[in-house]
């Protein structure tokens, strides 16, 4: 078993590795795009997320949720909302955990699966918040240390959202 789980870790930072190079530029000049790589990259992120939900309290709140239907409308079609959405959780959410493999790999990959869906899925940014991001971090806001806890509970409602816009 432990064997199984070391060559996980070193599967996913082999990952990792080839994923940070993919978003360079390549001889060219231009980005390259490997969707592939992106899909394979979200499945260790299941993973991870499992683990790294076992490891924070229970999300104890059940009339609330930070990542809506409706949101998930806009991640699809709205690259603003997407890149807010994924800075939202590097920023808001990730940078609160303290130090762990499992946090460690979540936070990594995050920040490089982000990186990658900029290349293959270009948007030209806007510095105005969308007003569903906006929405969210209100929620997040008001509940405190739980809305971390949310936040990462939640993670199995975005990730199948970040493979739904890979596949498209």
């Amino acid at each position: 078993m432990k064997v199984y789980s070391i060559f996980r870790s070193v599967h996913f930072l082999v990952l990792l590795c080839l994923f940070t190079v993919e978003g360079k530029k390549s001889p060219t000049g231009k980005h390259t795009c490997r969707k592939g790589l992106l899909f394979q990259v979200t499945e260790n992120l299941y993973i991870k997320a499992t683990s790294l939900k076992s490891s924070v309290p229970k999300d104890l709140i059940k009339n609330t949720r930070l990542l809506k239907k409706t949101t998930k409308m806009l991640f699809m079609t709205n690259c603003n909302v997407r890149d807010q959405l994924l800075s939202f959780y590097m920023k808001n959410v990730f940078s609160h955990l303290g130090v762990g493999s499992d946090r460690l790999y979540v936070i990594s990959a995050f920040q490089v699966l982000k990186a990658n869906m900029n290349v293959c899925l270009p948007c030209s940014p806007s510095t105005r918040i969308t007003s569903a991001v906006k929405k969210l971090k209100r929620t997040f806001l008001k509940l405190g240390e739980k809305g971390i806890y949310k936040a990462i509970h939640e993670l199995d409602i975005l990730l199948p959202w970040i493979q739904a816009c890979i596949q498209t």
